[in-house]
């Protein structure tokens, strides 16, 4: 799967070594658990230092400014996210019913929004962000696009006659679920409720490859 981020690559950073970079990664995960705890509003490097354990000297050294690391922090988000769909869809296969698919996208929204929903409140934190930076909105397309592709390719092989607008139909419905409930309780008829929407969706567009269930 194509990857965005590259643009970390082309900035002025200096060389590191293996223990600079562990320091950078843990400020790095460090500036993603604020963003997720607090928002973009509550991120400074004060408490970016606080939360990795660092002297606030430091950050100076691996990051110019904090839009430096904010962007950086962005690009980390996006890569791992898109290993995380990249897994969902990974157990999807030819001739899979409707809802062996429905329960795999409902596995991946209940991780979003529990064990990983740190990291997803930081996510849609970014993409408010992007509006205002056109940094940020240069890596939030890249990742839509190396999305939009990765499900295209899931979605022709389940037997889609328009794999591009089915991606766009699967991914917006997920991330409607997500922020849907992003504020509520996941209980269990409220997860029941997430796999009905799926499932309704994959049979609507008709992805079930060559098999159905009987």
């Amino acid at each position: 799967m194509s990857r965005p981020g590259g643009s970390a690559q082309q900035r002025d950073t200096p060389v590191l070594t293996e223990r600079g970079g562990v320091r950078k990664a843990a400020i790095l995960e460090a500036a993603l658990r604020v963003i997720g705890d607090k928002g973009l509003a509550g991120l400074s490097m004060r408490a970016i230092a606080a939360e990795a354990g660092l002297p606030l000297g430091a950050l100076g050294y691996y990051f110019k400014t904090k839009d430096d690391l904010i962007l950086e922090a962005f690009e980390l988000h996006t890569r791992r996210e898109a290993d995380r769909v990249l897994a969902a869809f990974a157990g999807v296969e030819n001739g899979d019913h409707a809802d062996d698919i429905a329960e795999h996208l409902t596995a991946f929204i209940h991780h979003g929004l529990t064990e990983a929903r740190t990291s997803l409140v930081a996510e849609y934190e970014f993409l408010i962000e992007s509006t205002r930076r056109p940094d940020l909105a240069r890596v939030s397309r890249a990742w839509r696009q190396a999305l939009q592709i990765q499900v295209g390719h899931v979605a022709s092989r389940l037997g889609s006659d328009d794999p591009e607008t089915d991606s766009e139909i699967i991914l917006a419905v997920i991330a409607g679920l997500e922020i849907d409930h992003l504020s509520t309780p996941l209980d269990p008829s409220t997860t029941q409720a997430i796999r009905t929407a799926l499932r309704r969706t994959i049979t609507r567009l008709g992805l079930r490859g060559n098999a159905a269930r009987h």
